[in-house]
């Protein structure tokens, strides 16, 4: 779809995308769908802005393990990246915690649990506002951690136009709230799933060092 804003007047628009939030959304449920051109598919999302950044904010999983092959299909995605000039990814990272089980035999284990994520986009939000680096945020995260953050830049610069993308199945819309962000005049709507499989890296993808 071709922009009807002339480039001058679109808005400058960063786009923070919670990785696990939209693989456990969406993605986990369609493995086809899961080499996803984050520059292309945000930029036909949002034809009328000028889409400066997508962040992409994850964590590298299974960092306990020797071997993994979740890691190793994580890394090669996150390699992709480096062939879309507009994608930066920034890492939190799994920490082990102690946990007991609640059946009858009680035994202790470990539980990885993603860290820093919702921080992490907290803080580049604020920042990216404070330093006058976007003018349309767009938040894809169902989290209602990311609020106060969303509220902070709805109160102090007002001009920044928000829009927060749920990512869930149509079937699972039900269960995820929404209505905070409409009472601080944000925008919230579920992430369409149209043009996902329109916006996929082909098999082979020329990189940056050369290599593929």
């Amino acid at each position: 779809m071709q922009p009807n804003t002339p480039i001058n007047d679109r808005k400058k628009c960063v786009v923070y995308v919670d990785g696990f939030n939209l693989y456990w959304g969406i993605l986990r449920h369609h493995p086809e769908w899961k080499w996803l051109n984050l520059q292309s598919f945000f930029e036909a999302l949002r034809p009328d802005e000028d889409v400066r950044l997508v962040k992409y904010f994850t964590a590298i999983v299974e960092p306990d393990k020797w071997d993994s092959s979740k890691r190793k299909k994580q890394s090669s995605y996150l390699k992709v990246f480096g062939s879309t000039p507009k994608v930066a990814v920034i890492l939190g990272k799994f920490q082990l915690r102690d946990s007991t089980c609640k059946a009858d035999c009680k035994k202790k284990y470990k539980v990885a649990e993603e860290k820093k994520t919702d921080v992490n986009i907290a803080v580049n939000l604020i920042d990216d506002a404070i330093k006058g680096k976007v003018e349309s945020a767009i938040i894809v995260s169902g989290d209602s951690d990311l609020e106060p953050a969303v509220h902070w830049v709805r109160q102090n610069h007002p001009g920044i136009k928000v829009t927060v993308y749920i990512p869930c199945l149509p079937d699972e819309r039900f269960k995820r709230r929404n209505d905070f962000y409409p009472t601080i005049g944000v925008t919230c709507k579920f992430l369409t799933l149209a043009e996902f499989e329109n916006h996929q890296f082909p098999d082979v993808v020329a990189l940056p060092d050369g290599k593929s």
